[in-house]
Formats: structure tokens, C-alpha cells, sequence
């Protein structure tokens, strides 16, 4: 009942604060999904589940109760404002909801793997090889230590190579890997050398100070669960949840842009000001300018969808590709002098309607959650009784439903395609005697 109960109380918390009653009709929906999917997960521990819908909660509930005021959307951050049509508000919310419904028949709950695959399976030398292989090639394909340790802000685009989140994505799995072996193993003491080295490398490669902050979930998220075995208590998930958004994200959000430059204005966070305006969550903004962006130009016809399934081809080599429709409305409320980046976040059910309209987002949404369920439910990514796989995708969640999915993809898939190569050997010897049935606990 945590999760009902949490949702429940952020909800209430929010209501009295929304601008009319139309917000809350328009919210409506999307809440009552949230909770018949949170209602089907009876586990007392932490599922993928969880991530799913509270991120949809927070994006596309909370948010616009939060954002929405008259006939305008934004947070105190946001530079200037157009004014929307109340179908246009409609319309934003039907991409959501039409592109979710699919997913509540999507089983995102198991407490245990799916199979118990031994310790021994990828060998400790053979994975701090990996690790370090992959960090030294990740520092040359950033551009040198120098830049690597930079900020965000003082880095040069330009100086980093494509395949360089390749070579994160080997890293942040070998660490997850050692991170398992370390919680699996009976001499905690022997195991805690690579275990800190690794984690030491990571640290370099990804921190507060150089990285954003989906990123750093994204490759520290597995590496913090592996450590819990995967398993954490649902609560504890709902507890830092928030003290993320309200306190961790905004952090963040300064650190990873000015370095250390950032951290004197840390004392201007107001926790409780956050609470009731979380700062950089406007999912839903971009969803309700993608209407408004639609509405004067003619779909697209799979360009979105392909920038999306393309996007491993180097632009440099293909000058032409598609650009994903976050970058279109981006560039779009850059040039009004709406947002200072281009580069903002982008619902992918957006990008379907940008393709083909409320029929390629319903078609879209059940396509998506196909994926999802063939994923979650295959036999591999186990080690030591840990779902790796799981636990990845957990972590990388929220930034795959923030989008834009095109430009955040390649990590994910790196990091599961990794863990998909490293499978294969013992993927016909994990579970010799178990039968399917009593393996998968949906």
C-alpha cells in the first residue's frame, strides 16, 4: 500500500494548488492509470514497475497541476510563454494517455530472477579487464582527461567521439557486475579491492561535476541496486524518489552545468518550494507545444520514428538523417526565446504523433509495450540471482520516458546489449531443471 498511499498523499498535497478545475479534469486520467498499475504490483520490494509509473505520475500529473496556469504552461524557469487553446491542453493529454493504456497489461512485477545463475559465470579478472579497457578507451573518446573532468558547460561536443557511450555503457556494466559478485560473495573483504576500483573509475567517468544528472542514474542506479542484490524495499524506493526530486535533482541540475563553479549556489534550494514546483520536469510542456508545433505542419511519416530506430548511424556519415521531434519543437521555442537550449526533454508518444497522429501513438503505444514485455519477461541478464537486465532498465527508465528517445537510446542499448552478450554462454545452463511456468512469477 506504499505506493497508493505515496502517490495518494503527493497528489492531495498538489490539489489545492491547481489553477482550476479543468487541470484537474485534465490530470484525472493519467492518475487513475497510474494507480491501477501501482495497484497490481503486490510485491513489498522495489519493481520496475515502480519506476514506470511514478515517473508517469510525476511527469504527466504532478507536473501539469503544477505548471498550468490560465491558458499558459511553465514553472518559475521558464522565460517566456504562449498561450494554448484548452483542445490543445486536451489533445497533449490524449498523446499520453492513448500511448500508456497499453502498458497496464505489461506485468512489470518478480521478486525473484528468473533463473540462478552461478557466481563463477564472468570471471573477476576477466571483468576488471573490461573495466579497465573500457575506461581508458571512454577517456580517449571524450577527448582526454582534461575535458572528461570538465563541466558540462566547458565541454567541447565537437572533442567526443560517438562510440564513446559504447565504451561507458562496458564500464557501467562491468562495475554492476563486480557490485554483484561483491554482494554474492562470502569474503565481503577480498571482494572489496576491485569493488572500490571500479567504482573509483566510474567516479571519474561519470560524476556530479561532468555528467547529467539522467546519465548518472543510468550508470550508478545499477551499480547502488547490484550492491542491494536487487532487492530493496518498495518504501525505500518512494523515500529517496522524492528526496530526488525535490532535493538530489536540483543539485544536480546546477553541479553538472557549472562544476564546481555551481556549488555556491546550492544554498539558493528551497526543498519545500520544490515540493510544489519540481523544477526541469516539462514532459508534458513539450507534449502540449508538439500540438501546437503540429498544428502548422503536416505529419512526418516515419521520419521521427526512423531518427529514433537510426539512431546508431553517425550523423557525420549521413548529414541527412532524421532528427528526433524533440529537436524540431526544441529548436522551434529556442528561436522564441522560450528555452535557453534546443536540447529539451520529448515524450516518444510525441514522436509518433508527429509521424502519423492519434492513431500512430495508440499504434505506437502497443508496439512500445510489446517491447517491454518481451524484455522484461526473457530468460537472461541473471547473475548470482541478480536480474542485471532488470535493473538496468530500472535505472534508465526515467530518462527513456523523459526522452528524447532517440538521443538517449544509445546508453541503454549499449548497457542491455552488453549484458545480452555476456548471457549467451550461460544461457541454456542457468535453469536446466526449472520449468517456465515456475520460473516466472508475473
Amino acid at each position: 500500500m506504499i505506493r497508493l498511499w505515496t502517490v495518494i498523499a503527493l497528489y492531495l498535497a498538489n490539489l489545492p494548488f491547481a489553477d482550476s478545475v479543468f487541470v484537474v479534469l485534465l490530470t484525472l486520467p493519467m492518475l487513475l492509470m497510474v494507480l491501477i498499475g501501482l495497484f497490481g504490483i503486490r510485491s513489498r520490494r522495489f519493481q520496475v514497475g515502480d519506476v514506470f509509473w511514478f515517473c508517469l505520475f510525476v511527469y504527466f500529473v504532478i507536473s501539469p497541476l503544477q505548471r498550468i496556469h490560465g491558458d499558459q504552461i511553465g514553472g518559475a524557469t521558464a522565460i517566456t510563454a504562449y498561450a494554448y487553446e484548452t483542445h490543445e491542453f486536451i489533445a497533449a493529454m490524449l498523446i499520453v494517455v492513448l500511448f500508456c493504456l497499453p502498458f497496464l497489461l505489461v506485468p512489470m512485477e518478480r521478486d525473484e530472477p528468473a533463473c540462478q545463475a552461478a557466481t563463477s559465470t564472468v570471471p573477476m579478472p576477466v571483468l576488471l579487464g573490461l573495466n579497465g579497457l573500457a575506461f581508458a578507451s571512454f577517456v580517449v573518446s571524450e577527448g582526454g582527461m582534461e575535458r572528461l573532468l570538465s563541466s558540462r558547460l566547458e565541454q567541447d561536443p565537437a572533442q567526443a567521439f560517438i562510440g564513446s557511450l559504447f565504451f561507458l555503457g562496458v564500464q557501467s556494466v562491468t562495475a554492476c557486475l563486480v557490485a554483484v559478485r561483491f554482494h554474492a560473495s562470502r569474503s565481503r573483504l577480498i571482494s572489496l579491492v576491485p569493488l572500490l576500483l571500479v567504482i573509483a573509475l566510474l567516479a571519474v567517468a561519470r560524476n556530479p561535476f561532468n555528467a547529467p544528472r539522467f546519465m548518472l542514474l543510468a550508470v550508478w542506479g545499477p551499480v547502488i541496486l547490484a550492491l542491494c542484490g536487487g532487492r530493496v524495499p518498495a518504501a525505500w524506493f518512494y523515500a529517496v524518489g522524492l528526496l530526488a526530486l525535490t532535493i538530489l535533482f536540483p543539485v544536480l541540475n546546477i553541479t553538472t552545468r557549472l562544476g564546481f563553479d555551481g556549488m555556491d549556489d546550492l544554498s539558493e534550494i528551497s526543498v519545500v518550494g520544490n515540493f510544489f514546483d519540481i523544477p526541469s520536469v516539462d514532459v508534458f510542456d513539450m507534449a502540449v507545444h508538439a500540438v501546437r508545433f503540429m498544428s502548422a505542419h503536416d505529419l512526418m511519416w516515419g521520419e521521427k520514428l526512423g531518427a529514433i530506430v537510426l539512431f546508431f548511424v553517425p550523423r557525420a556519415t549521413w548529414p541527412g538523417k532524421p532528427v528526433v521531434g524533440g529537436l524540431d519543437v526544441g529548436n522551434a521555442l529556442f528561436a522564441a526565446g522560450m528555452y535557453g537550449t534546443p536540447n529539451l526533454s520529448f515524450f516518444v508518444g510525441c514522436d509518433f504523433y508527429m509521424d502519423f497522429g492519434f492513431a500512430g501513438v495508440a499504434l505506437g503505444g502497443i508496439a512500445a509495450a510489446m517491447v517491454l514485455r518481451s524484455v522484461l519477461m526473457a530468460e537472461w541478464g541473471v547473475f548470482a540471482s541478480v536480474s542485471v537486465s532488470r535493473i538496468l532498465i530500472a535505472s534508465s527508465l526515467p530518462i527513456l520516458l523523459r526522452g528524447p528517445v532517440g538521443a538517449v537510446l544509445p546508453l541503454f542499448v549499449c548497457q542491455i546489449a552488453f549484458v545480452l552478450a555476456l548471457s549467451r554462454p550461460v544461457r541454456g545452463q542457468a535453469c536446466p531443471a526449472l520449468p517456465y511456468r515456475g520460473r516466472l512469477r508475473q
